[in-house]
């Protein structure tokens, strides 16, 4: 009776948490767009040329995944690899996206392999911003905004503060956590936000981040907004006018503001 007990609230506890992850590996999934993702580097072995496809956005059948991971386990060097071991990650959030989606019953486990990949990445490669990332990611879907993986944010903004493709995913986690997080990284959000708009390239998917966002995190990106560039400002207008969105404090834009 115990033992049919714990299974039970293990159930209950797991469906708790798994809407969460899946929340943060759609984040993360963005990491694949590819208009704003870079290869890592040119790579050799095999596990390090999926991992750079899986960021470019190519899906892989979760067994393929499942078996690169085995092999690369089974290969890996005992000395500190930073490309490897963030392929590592990157295979890792790919297997576990796969797993909630289709219902396996390895999500636990393969929810704890990926949390030792980073944390090995980290370990091996402490100035690796995409690493802390997914420790904040993985960690806030399961436990909420807690000071350990605040820390966390904190090192992915010090040591990526401008890298484009870990800002377009980072502000989709942080915005998860916008109520609870201290004013700077508040403000760290929102100047991330503004920045993926000013690229100019990021309408559409900064206007959906946009429209998922908490209320006090839309008054103070439109409030950053202001003192933006014009252009960019008035497209984005534009693309949530045509969603049907406003944003709060700035005049519906022109039909083609970039006219």
């Amino acid at each position: 009776m115990t033992i049919q007990s714990e299974a039970h609230s293990a159930r209950i506890a797991t469906a708790h948490v798994l809407p969460r992850i899946f929340v943060f590996l759609l984040g993360l999934g963005a990491v694949a767009w590819g208009g704003v993702v870079l290869p890592l580097v040119r790579q050799q072995a095999p596990v390090n040329r999926v991992a750079s496809e899986l960021l470019k956005g190519r899906d892989f059948k979760l067994q393929t995944l499942t078996a690169e991971a085995q092999t690369a386990s089974a290969e890996q060097s005992p000395v500190c690899s930073p490309t490897e071991l963030r392929s590592a990650v990157v295979l890792g959030r790919a297997i576990l996206s796969d797993a909630i989606v289709s219902g396996q019953a390895s999500v636990g486990s393969d929810y704890l392999s990926l949390v030792s990949s980073a944390r090995r990445a980290v370990s091996c490669s402490p100035g690796d911003p995409f690493a802390w990332l997914t420790l904040f990611g993985l960690d806030a879907a399961k436990n909420g905004l807690t000071p350990e993986n605040e820390r966390f944010l904190r090192l992915s903004y010090v040591l990526g503060p401008n890298e484009g493709w870990i800002a377009y995913w980072r502000v989709q986690l942080a915005l998860a956590q916008f109520k609870r997080l201290p004013t700077d990284l508040s403000n760290d959000v929102v100047d991330d936000f503004v920045k993926l708009v000013d690229t100019q390239v990021l309408y559409r998917e900064t206007a959906e981040i946009f429209a998922k966002a908490p209320p006090e995190a839309q008054r103070q990106i439109a409030d950053y907004l202001k003192n933006s560039e014009t252009n960019p400002r008035q497209i984005f207008a534009r693309v949530l006018y045509d969603k049907g969105l406003e944003i709060p404090g700035i005049t519906r834009p022109p039909a083609r503001p970039w006219q």
